[in-house]
C-alpha cells in the first residue's frame, strides 16, 4: 500500500530530544515535555512516534503546547514501552516523529468534548486551543475513579475562571456522577443544543456518542485509535476494515 499524501519529510525524522521536565500523577500517568519546532505547530488531535532507548516506538497523542516553547506528550503505563515513558526521568533522551494525522478542526461557537479515560491528552489540547480562540466548550470527562482523572485540577480551575464548563464523572461515583460520559452526554444533548460534538476515548464510548450525535443531527469528530507502525501510510496495519482509510494519516480524527 502506498500513501495517498505526501507527508513533510523533516517531520518524519527521528529526533532525539532531552527530557525536559516530567509532571506524573500516581504511579501511572506521566506528561513528558521537551522542545521541538515541528510539534509546537501541531494541531490539536494529532500525534508523535515515541521512542524510548530499548523499547519499541509507540505513537502518543500531543498534550501540551506551552507558551514556554515546551511540547508534551501524556501517557498511561500499561506495557512495557508505555511503562518505560512513565518512568523516564528529566534530561534523559527521548526519540520522536511527527507530528502526522489529521487533528480536530475547530468549528462553531458553542463545542461539547467527551474524554474518556487516558483519551483526555488530545482532548485538554483541544481544549486549550479553542479558550485561546475564545470559543467556550463544555466539557466531560469518564474516568474509572477519580484518580484516573488526571488534569481534573487544571480544568476546575479553568472552569473557575469561566473559560470552560467542565463535567467530571466517574463509573465508581468518585466524582461528579456515578454515569458513563456517553451517558452524561446523552442528558445534555436533550436540554442544549452544541454547534460540534468532539470524543477521544474507548471505542465503545465513541460508538454511543456518535450515534446520539447521528439522532441530534450534530457535527461530529471522533479520534479513533488503532496499531499504528510507521505512520505514514505506507505499511496499512492501521487500515479500517474494507474502506481503505487509514488511522495513520486519514485519521486519526474522523468526522461524518
Amino acid at each position: 500500500m502506498v500513501s495517498k499524501k505526501l507527508f513533510d519529510l523533516d517531520a518524519n525524522t527521528l529526533r532525539i530530544r532531552d527530557v525536559a521536565r516530567v509532571l506524573r500523577y500516581g504511579t501511572k500517568y506521566s506528561t513528558i515535555f521537551f522542545s521541538d519546532e515541528h510539534v509546537l505547530r501541531a494541531e490539536a488531535g494529532q500525534y508523535l512516534m515515541v521512542w524510548v532507548v530499548g523499547d519499541d516506538e509507540i505513537p502518543l497523542s500531543v498534550s501540551h503546547i506551552e507558551d514556554n516553547g515546551l511540547c508534551g506528550v501524556t501517557v498511561k503505563g500499561v506495557g512495557r514501552t508505555t511503562e518505560a515513558l512513565c518512568s523516564i526521568s528529566e534530561g534523559s533522551k527521548l526519540g520522536i516523529r511527527g507530528p502526522f494525522g489529521r487533528g480536530y478542526k475547530i468549528k462553531g461557537k458553542k463545542p461539547l468534548l467527551v474524554a474518556g479515560g487516558i483519551g483526555v491528552a488530545s482532548i485538554r489540547l483541544l481544549a486549550i486551543k479553542m479558550i485561546k480562540l475564545k470559543v467556550f466548550p463544555t466539557l466531560v470527562v469518564g474516568t474509572r475513579n477519580m484518580h484516573e482523572n488526571i488534569f481534573h485540577n487544571e480544568f476546575l480551575d479553568l472552569d473557575r475562571n469561566g473559560l470552560l464548563r467542565y463535567i467530571p464523572v466517574a463509573d465508581d461515583g468518585s466524582l461528579g456522577e456515578k454515569v458513563l460520559a456517553s451517558e452524561k452526554v446523552e442528558g445534555l444533548v436533550k436540554v442544549e443544543r452544541f454547534d460540534q460534538l468532539y470524543g477521544c476515548g474507548p471505542e465503545k464510548m465513541l460508538y454511543s456518542i456518535f450515534n446520539i450525535a447521528l439522532r441530534e443531527r450534530m457535527q461530529v469528530q471522533l479520534s479513533l485509535e488503532r496499531y499504528m507502525k510507521c505512520a505514514i501510510g505506507i505499511c496499512g496495519q492501521c487500515s479500517l476494515d474494507d474502506s481503505g482509510l487509514l488511522v495513520c494519516e486519514d485519521g486519526p480524527v474522523f468526522g461524518n
